[in-house]
């Protein structure tokens, strides 16, 4: 269910009688010494950090105060001199939440079983130490990897598929208490990967759970569901709303390519999997990863899963995967023109379709992704050298990467119960930052294992050009050292990335 939210200062005027309260999709959190506003959808979380009185007023807009009444409360507490002053900082407030992130909106009906009543004094401490704290005290949002398995093989899946043998996963029991602690963490939102969530045998109890403590998840798969598999989502709740929400089943279906016009076997599983998921309410979303091979027949996908009844689409450009990288599955700028086209078109025939593009377009408004992200990021590296063109579009780039989550709101579970900052990274030794079959979450985020690859101090890049680099420091505060790429491109996990402006990749 799509909320209907006016912004203050933007949608609509903020005037003495306007109600003010936190947008449902959005949350203020205490975590440790900071103050989030953090967004509340499926997927890794993004927060933006708020002083402690911006956080202890925001805490006030609950949707019970009229902005005038508001100001006379912030008068009070804060010890403002006139209510004008007052009023004033109320103002920037608001405008200063809805500058990027959208996140205090104008009171309605419609929005009431949605708003949080908070403790203002929940937000009240020493403001100085915030600055001795350098990320959130637990993690915001986690990924679990129940299984490395999955029913198909297909050519361009990024995961590494590393085997597990039974008797080393991550027990079923133990899953649901990790489950719980996050929970007790203040964690709202998970991700699922793998392999296939429901590959795993216990997986509807794990899903369960996750349903039975509010987490907020998309259940991504290209498992064949049964009538059987499908009444069972139904009875653990995945037909149930949490908040406004409705979790999402994406289901990945290879787009007919130019060997099949038309749908063959594993295609028509798909449909049965989709007339299961449909007669039962699910929200559903079809995802396919567009390659060459069907760049020219998506308009054809798309018609046909319409005509299914299927109203939320996803077209998804191979990505390149350092397990098994096939060059002849990467889109060339012709095929991304061809698919771009045949998305517009299909935009203009069904108006109705929910159709998203990943990769595809850049530019595009509709790519996943872009809106907002880079609201909740830290600003640029300023860094001051004479470039060439080429080296000014490098760093532009640089500036703009997003940030790593890993290790700094996140972390990954794989299904034995180890620990890696990322689940594009190998399952090995060298990246294991912990293992909660015997540890807890927090004894976890806050090892030393864990650290030092999040904040891996100069030492660890010695022998590398980050070694001398005077903008370490800077970069890692930022948008953190991405070790998945400088293991696969240079093979130390401790240096340079190959995008990074300062150094040259060898030949």
């Amino acid at each position: 269910m799509q909320l209907q939210c006016s912004v203050l200062g933007k949608d609509v005027e903020i005037t003495d009688t306007a109600i003010p309260v936190i947008s449902p999709y959005w949350r203020l959190k205490r975590n440790g010494d900071w103050t989030l506003l953090c967004r509340y959808a499926a997927g890794q979380a993004e927060y933006s950090m708020v002083s402690p009185l911006v956080g202890a007023t925001l805490s006030l807009m609950d949707g019970r105060l009229a902005f005038r009444h508001l100001c006379l409360i912030v008068q009070y507490a804060h010890g403002f001199e006139n209510l004008e002053a007052a009023e004033d900082f109320v103002t920037k407030v608001i405008l200063a939440a809805n500058k990027e992130c959208d996140a205090v909106v104008a009171m309605t009906p419609e929005l009431e079983p949605f708003v949080i009543k908070m403790d203002p004094l929940q937000f009240t401490y020493d403001s100085s130490k915030s600055q001795q704290q350098k990320r959130p005290a637990a993690p915001l949002s986690l990924n679990l990897m129940f299984s490395n398995e999955c029913e198909t093989n297909c050519s361009y899946c990024q995961s590494m598929r590393r085997h597990v043998p039974e008797n080393s996963l991550l027990t079923t029991k133990r899953w649901k208490e990790v489950i719980r602690e996050a929970k007790s963490l203040g964690i709202e939102q998970v991700t699922l990967s793998g392999g296939d969530p429901l590959y795993r045998k216990e997986a509807l109890a794990l899903i369960a759970e996750l349903v039975s403590q509010d987490m907020l998840f998309q259940l991504p798969t290209k498992c064949f569901i049964t009538e059987e598999i499908a009444d069972r989502l139904v009875e653990v709740g995945m037909t149930k709303p949490v908040n406004q929400y409705l979790r999402e089943v994406q289901l990945t279906m290879d787009a007919p390519s130019e060997a099949a016009d038309q749908p063959g076997a594993a295609s028509g599983r798909a449909v049965e999997s989709i007339q299961n998921l449909q007669a039962r309410g699910f929200n559903l979303r079809v995802k396919a990863v567009a390659t060459p091979m069907n760049a020219q027949h998506i308009y054809q996908w798309i018609k046909q899963l319409v005509e299914l009844g299927v109203t939320q689409i996803t077209v998804s450009a191979y990505t390149k995967t350092y397990h098994k990288h096939d060059d002849s599955l990467s889109l060339s700028s012709h095929d991304k023109i061809l698919i771009t086209q045949q998305c517009e078109r299909a935009r203009i025939d069904f108006p109705e379709l929910s159709l998203r593009t990943s990769g595809i377009a850049p530019s595009s408004s509709t790519e996943a992704g872009s809106s907002h992200a880079s609201s909740l990021q830290p600003g640029p590296i300023e860094i001051s050298v004479e470039l060439s063109d080429k080296k000014t579009e490098k760093i532009r780039y640089w500036r703009s990467r997003a940030q790593c989550a890993g290790g700094r709101s996140s972390m990954t579970i794989i299904p034995d119960g180890k620990v890696v900052l990322c689940d594009t990274v190998p399952q090995d030794e060298p990246f294991f930052v912990g293992d909660v079959s015997t540890q807890s979450l927090l004894e976890v985020w806050n090892s030393e294992s864990l650290l030092n690859f999040a904040y891996p101090p100069r030492e660890k890049f010695k022998g590398s050009a980050c070694y001398d680099c005077g903008n370490l420091e800077e970069c890692q505060s930022k948008s953190g050292h991405c070790f998945r790429d400088s293991y696969f491109n240079y093979g130390a996990i401790f240096g340079p990335t190959a995008n990074c402006p300062m150094v040259q990749k060898p030949a």
